[in-house]
């Protein structure tokens, strides 16, 4: 009998075989075909005539009518482009049904659109799941604590994502350039693709999956590990925090600048600029940098002094008029 690899495209078994036993021996009768499936004549003649719905078979006029094959090079590219445009209108109804179904949980079942994560073993196991799901974007707001010196399971599981070619955007809090062992994944990530950004503060730790779930820890930023979060699903929450996220990321810097010269400005200046411009402190800038604070401040002295300012915050604007920032 062979294996099946039309039912793809919609076609039976017995129509398959059918089609089959027409490209072997073309110019088929009902009874013919029935004889050669092992079947009756009306289970042929369902099939056969299922073929000719299906562009797969043409029947003449005659008594009996006979049964002969299109060509499979057209045939069968035309039931999968079919196939697919059905796949495709399925796929484009999946956020309608999708918000008619959470319009209902919103009615009847609201605590289901949140659910409460206790412990660090829960949450990162939760989050490393839910991001193996993810097929379009991550987008994250990132500052210490964190459970572990390195999220090692996160960062490993955003290097399989990156790979398979999920775009991953993070806003990262200035503190996060105090950890050494972060700043050196990051670094790492950035090199396999992730967009990666430092601004001074982050309005709350979040990762956001597909734009259609989130995890949003909930302890504060004093306590030294983070024991409970939530898992928000696709709800105007949610989307609330994609348009925060989006206000953050333009507002941020590159965590990471281009080390060339920016007009008349050296690499190391244009990089303290921009990491100024983020809002971080003369003490993150340096440890970033690996510079001393001394040696930063005489470079922001000479900076204000160049673009003819008076204060940093007239500084920044000049730069960013230049084009600098």
């Amino acid at each position: 009998m062979g294996t099946r690899v039309l039912d793809g495209v919609g076609l039976g078994e017995a129509e398959e075989r059918a089609y089959r036993a027409l490209l072997r021996h073309p110019h088929l009768r009902a009874r013919e075909i029935a004889e050669t499936l092992g079947v009756t004549a009306a289970a042929a003649r369902r099939a056969a005539d299922g073929l000719v719905v299906s562009g797969l078979a043409t029947v003449d006029d005659a008594t009996p009518p006979q049964y002969a094959p299109v060509d499979p090079r057209i045939g069968i590219p035309i039931l999968v482009r079919a196939r697919q445009a059905e796949l495709e209108r399925a796929t484009a109804a999946i956020d309608t049904y999708a918000a008619e179904y959470m319009e209902r949980m919103l009615r009847s079942e609201p605590q289901q659109l949140v659910e409460v994560l206790d412990g660090p073993s829960i949450i990162s196991e939760r989050l490393d799941a839910l991001l193996r799901t993810a097929e379009h974007e991550v987008i994250a707001f990132e500052e210490p604590p964190y459970v572990t010196d390195v999220p090692r399971s996160e960062s490993e599981t955003e290097e399989v994502l990156l790979a398979r070619g999920v775009r991953i955007r993070a806003v990262y809090g200035a503190s996060v350039l105090e950890v050494p062992e972060r700043v050196d994944a990051i670094r790492r990530l950035s090199g396999l693709g992730e967009e990666a950004r430092v601004a001074a503060h982050v309005p709350l730790k979040m990762m956001l999956i597909d734009r259609r779930v989130a995890v949003v820890p909930l302890t504060a930023r004093e306590e030294s590990t983070r024991t409970t979060a939530v898992l928000v699903r696709q709800s105007r929450l949610c989307d609330a925090l994609v348009e925060l996220f989006e206000v953050s990321w333009e507002l941020a810097s590159p965590v990471f600048g281009d080390d060339e010269a920016v007009g008349d400005l050296s690499g190391l200046d244009s990089e303290l600029l921009r990491l100024l411009s983020a809002g971080l402190k003369d003490e993150t800038v340096a440890r970033h940098l690996g510079l001393s604070e001394r040696t930063v401040r005489r470079h922001v002295a000479e900076l204000i002094e160049r673009l003819g300012a008076s204060s940093r915050f007239q500084a920044g604007a000049q730069a960013a008029k230049r084009g600098w920032v």
